[in-house]
């Protein structure tokens, strides 16, 4: 859901900041490289004829009738190829980089070895969680593993729903556990935890499905 909506923010608008914004701080090498990548697709202006321009789709279907009067209509067919080739060159570096070095982009839960989580489960995983954890911490303001009935998360906000509301720890409580900010609505609660919002969650369901024991924090 998430990378569904910031795809369409760019496809339809040309605003990329939301899918930006969901890796430039948890995978820094990434986003140089995209940076990098994003400068050399503007510097084909000086190297193909692309003497177009458009934030997102929108404005591109609009603006080519007015492209193709002016006699540049060959220029919007070089700004279409040198997309499509920035966009497959950069999914595959994307697709290297994530695998290569485990980044913890949008989706993935940190650095782990899942060809050895089972042979090493027994031996190495805690049967207690780290009570200073900030995700136990989470749980536990939640009311504890048996209240959480879903967890789920938007580009900014930790989306659970619970059995009781009752249960669910105050505000002081979350911003002492790195909330921003809460919102209760009946069984629902909205914890406002900005961009890492989406990997909390992962964490919570990681820790919820793990068996081991939450204590009181």
């Amino acid at each position: 859901g998430i990378f569904l909506s910031s795809a369409l923010a760019v496809f339809l608008t040309g605003v990329t900041e939301p899918i930006e914004y969901m890796f430039m701080f948890v995978a820094l090498p990434l986003y140089i490289v995209y940076a990098l990548m994003q400068g050399a697709a503007f510097a084909m202006a000086d190297i193909v004829d692309l003497r177009v321009h458009s934030f997102g789709n929108i404005e591109f279907l609009t603006r080519t009738p007015m492209s193709i009067k002016a006699g540049i209509g060959m220029d919007v067919i070089n700004f279409i190829w040198v997309s499509i080739l920035f966009a497959v060159v950069m999914f595959f570096i994307a697709n290297f980089m994530i695998k290569k070095f485990n980044l913890a982009t949008a989706g993935r839960n940190g650095n782990y070895d899942a060809k050895n989580a089972d042979d090493n489960s027994s031996s190495n995983e805690p049967t207690v969680a780290n009570a200073n954890a900030q995700v136990v911490q989470i749980v536990n303001l939640l009311g504890g593993r048996n209240n959480i009935a879903d967890v789920d998360a938007c580009m900014t906000r930790l989306r659970i729903t619970v059995h009781n509301a009752e249960l669910v720890g105050d505000e002081a409580g979350w911003k002492q556990a790195g909330a921003m900010g809460l919102i209760i609505k009946g069984t629902g609660i909205q914890a406002i935890y900005g961009p890492k919002a989406d990997v909390l969650k992962s964490d919570i369901q990681d820790l919820l499905s793990s068996g081991v024991e939450i204590p009181k924090s």
